[in-house]
């Protein structure tokens, strides 16, 4: 469950809420908190887990719980959730006043007339650096795969080399043999 404070000074406070079981053994992770795991813990609160985080009233929060076992899961109470994680917009946004497709992306705060242009959220910059890693990991299959065509030649190359010389030694033992039975059958002839 997630409950949202008003904001007052600027400020609001969102507070994460599950079932007691998961006190100690959760946490949220967000923009928020860097996405780091185990910064905000949920606590046991009377029946029930709770952890709070204070934000400033324009901020989108975007985040996610993580379980045991790596086991991460959404809150279905946020104002959007989709493959970067709960979404939980400033009340304009919240409260439908601006259509989603005008609102502002998840970790920055409310556009401003004279905004500054927009750093990317979170999971902008998860999504960049997961493609810079697939890019890389594709980068290194490429290279371990022409390393191995070129390994692949060298050994043919050794192969047919190894072949060669085999085939240019039994001719030579062909001749040598053809050589000596000729000279036997010289030989053969002159006693005869």
């Amino acid at each position: 469950m997630l409950h949202r404070s008003p904001a007052r000074a600027g400020l609001r406070t969102l507070t994460f809420t599950l079932p007691l079981e998961w006190a100690g053994r959760a946490s949220v992770v967000g923009n928020f908190n860097d996405w780091t795991p185990g910064r905000l813990t949920l606590s046991a609160d009377g029946d029930v887990a709770r952890a709070s985080v204070e934000l400033p009233d324009d901020y989108i929060a975007v985040f996610r719980y993580l379980g045991e076992g790596d086991h991460w899961f959404d809150e279905p109470e946020a104002d959007m959730v989709d493959g970067g994680g709960s979404v939980v917009w400033p009340e304009p946004w919240a409260s439908g006043v601006v259509e989603v497709e005008d609102a502002p992306e998840a970790g920055e705060p409310a556009p401003a007339k004279d905004a500054a242009p927009r750093k990317p959220s979170p999971a902008e910059k998860a999504k960049k650096v997961g493609k810079k890693r697939r890019e890389r990991e594709e980068e290194k299959a490429r290279e371990a795969a022409e390393e191995a065509r070129k390994k692949s030649r060298k050994l043919a190359d050794k192969v047919a080399k190894a072949s060669d010389k085999q085939r240019k030694a039994a001719e030579r033992v062909a001749r040598e043999r053809e050589r000596m039975a000729a000279k036997q059958a010289k030989k053969a002839a002159k006693k005869a």
